[in-house]
């Protein structure tokens, strides 16, 4: 079976994933039924699947689970407040028993088994009711039930045959009901009890036009216990509920007058339905038309890939040098080929950015509640694509800014109302393309930041000096809190207040070559962006020289280029700055950064103006040499301090080009 144990627990964590959603949407519409139906469909595979494989207490569980979600979709118990919190609570013990089994378990978790007594005790208190209730005879008669949902069952031609039977009736003064029947549960002899509903119904003068299911089905006790029947007759609807209702073993009884309008939106309701079948049915054929591959074969694949673009690279570069006419034609298509087949390995690698975002609405209605404040999250862009090795990274970032939103930022109901503000909070999660790279924003409409408070506690921890902080901009000091330890909160709990989180966001996404940057109003929220490339393998970059020193800058971080004139750059505090369309660029020469020293040759310089964020820095270099597509590949453990370059790439003349780390240089 271990053959099959990562195609289940691939499977399972869908099936919990989709279970989470459907739970969260239950508990803003308890009323319907077809998402009950939906997660008990799910409880049911994840049975089908733990059995199978022999995971048994899982199995059990699920099983227990699923007899309590059959009482809720035949609406014999109520869903609560506290019957969604056991469902949400049974939804994180099956992942927990996942994560057991993933981990070389059975699946045999603590609180799997308190779990379970809790829902075999439901099970008894509800047997227990239900043995009281039994004394009555049967429950009350209803006499407007609603029957639009049986109109679903008649053809075309016989509701043409109703419509005219009713225009029939009402020319002669007679009424037109639908009559349903529900029969007690383990009732004997369905058939005969159908028989007496007729003769009573033929007692009191009814004409009976119409029965579901068939009379030929009511003869072979082919149904369950609901009987509906369409009858002409001068009698009341309570005299109809009340004579029927008298019938041993007759649970209820509905009466609906019978309605051209209902039947109507039932004939559209089931065009609808037929349209959302087709469409599923569709869903399921594009499906099967996909497979389940390794991440680490995807690795070995961009690897290959990888190796290809340095070959393709060196072909070139070699080839120049002899200017072989001959040979264009083929390279030209070589290029063409190997870039085409390097776009469908990165497609390959990409996934949506749904397949993160996913787990927080849970995260953020638990903690919402545990916080006591009222929270409207919104997802936006959640079909966003990046790659695979990045969206496993960038999960615990964002749980910390969403924690972090819930806690520092958005207020309490009653602190809202009075600022002014609505009570509910809103908390945003969104996700864009923006050139060569993802943007991913958290933001809130909470308290912001407070800069003074900031500054004292920065002070306090030893993070920064008292004499420096008069220095220090308004945007340096909010990026105080990406610092190591740094907290504003006095008393740390289960949330926040540990002085770590921060700056872990900024320590991982830095290591996938990204970004992360702050904006916040006080009392009117903060919102955090962090800038991704969309993979880590295979990058566009501009190729420049510094003292015959080839390195090379992502194209995704640069701005523009141009060549240095004398007198270009002017001296501001003692700093180089550039002068571009106005704005006042700070520079760096990385003659000077690494040592060179000013060259001796009188050549004149470039200037590539690079963005972090929202800054703009000019990094003055020699010659800009072009454009190229380079493989990243990693410096290795031994060089893991250098934080100016991201890695390295080899060029087609096997030189080694250094990949610039532009947030870490600046």
């Amino acid at each position: 079976m271990d053959v099959y144990l990562t195609v289940f627990l691939e499977e399972a964590k869908e099936n919990i994933q989709q279970l989470n959603d459907l739970l969260l949407e239950l508990e803003k519409d308890k009323d319907n039924q077809e998402i009950i139906n939906s997660i008990f469909r799910i409880i049911h595979t994840l049975k089908g699947m733990a059995g199978t494989m022999e995971f048994d207490i899982l199995a059990q569980f699920s099983h227990k689970l699923e007899s309590i979600l059959d009482l809720l979709r035949n609406n014999k118990i109520e869903l609560n407040h506290d019957m969604m919190n056991l469902l949400f609570k049974c939804a994180d013990v099956i992942e927990e028993s996942l994560n057991d089994i993933a981990s070389g378990g059975k699946g045999e978790i603590p609180d799997i088994k308190r779990l379970e007594e809790d829902l075999d005790n439901y099970l008894a208190d509800f047997k227990t009711k239900k043995s009281d209730k039994m004394v009555a005879k049967k429950q009350s008669t209803s006499q407007n039930g609603d029957i639009k949902d049986y109109y679903l069952n008649i053809s075309e031609d016989t509701m043409n045959v109703l419509k005219h039977v009713y225009q029939k009736a009402q020319e002669k003064g007679l009424n037109f009901y639908f009559l349903k029947v529900l029969l007690m549960e383990n009732v004997q002899l369905k058939q005969a009890r159908a028989y007496s509903i007729y003769h009573r119904l033929e007692e009191l003068d009814c004409e009976i036009v119409y029965t579901y299911p068939s009379v030929e089905e009511i003869e072979k006790e082919n149904f369950d216990r609901e009987l509906v029947f369409g009858i002409i007759t001068s009698k009341s609807v309570r005299e109809i509920a009340e004579a029927v209702n008298k019938i041993a073993e007759v649970q209820s009884v509905y009466v609906d007058e019978f309605s051209i309008n209902s039947m109507e939106e039932a004939v559209l309701e089931k065009e609808k339905r037929q349209n959302e079948n087709q469409e599923n049915n569709e869903k399921e054929v594009k499906l099967l038309k996909t497979i389940r591959v390794d991440i680490n074969k995807l690795d070995e694949l961009m690897n290959l890939m990888a190796e290809l673009v340095i070959a393709r690279s060196r072909i070139v570069e070699t080839l120049s040098k002899y200017n072989l006419k001959e040979v264009d034609e083929s390279l030209s298509q070589l290029s063409r080929i190997t870039l085409d087949l390097q776009n469908i390995v990165m497609k390959l690698r990409m996934v949506p950015v749904s397949f993160v975002f996913n787990r927080f609405p849970r995260l953020v209605r638990d903690l919402s509640q545990e916080l006591g404040k009222k929270v409207n999250f919104i997802i936006r862009g959640e079909d966003t694509e990046l790659d695979r090795t990045v969206a496993d990274e960038i999960g615990d970032p964002l749980v910390h800014l969403i924690r972090n939103s819930l806690d520092h930022g958005i207020e309490k109901p009653h602190e809202r109302i009075s600022k002014g503000k609505p009570e509910v909070g809103t908390l945003i999660l969104s996700a864009r393309h923006e050139g060569n790279g993802v943007i991913i924003e958290v933001e809130d409409d909470g308290k912001g930041m407070n800069k003074e408070e900031i500054l004292r506690k920065a002070v306090e921890r030893g993070l920064v000096s008292a004499s420096e902080t008069s220095k220090l901009s308004d945007e340096e000091i909010f990026n105080l809190v990406f610092l190591p330890g740094f907290s504003t909160k006095t008393v740390s709990t289960e949330v926040s207040g540990r002085g770590i989180g921060m700056d872990v966001v900024k320590a991982t996404v830095e290591n996938l070559k990204g970004t992360v940057s702050l904006e916040t109003k006080k009392d009117r929220g903060t919102k955090i962006t962090i800038r991704l490339p969309l993979t880590l393998a295979i990058i566009e970059a501009l190729l420049v020289t510094v003292n015959d020193d080839v390195y090379a800058i992502p194209i995704a971080n640069i701005d523009t280029t141009q060549r240095l004139e004398d007198g270009e750059l002017k001296i501001v505090e003692d700093r180089e700055v550039f002068l571009l369309r106005g704005e006042i660029i700070p520079v760096v020469r990385l003659r000077d950064l690494f040592g060179y020293g000013r060259s001796q040759v009188s050549s004149k310089e470039n200037i590539v103006i690079v963005r972090i964020g929202n800054k703009k820095y000019g990094v003055v270099v020699d010659k800009l040499l072009g454009q190229d597509d380079i493989v990243i590949k990693s410096l290795g453990s031994l060089l893991s301090d250098v934080k100016e370059f991201s890695g390295g790439a080899i060029l087609g003349d096997g030189r080694i080009a250094l990949i610039l780390d532009a947030a870490s240089l600046m």
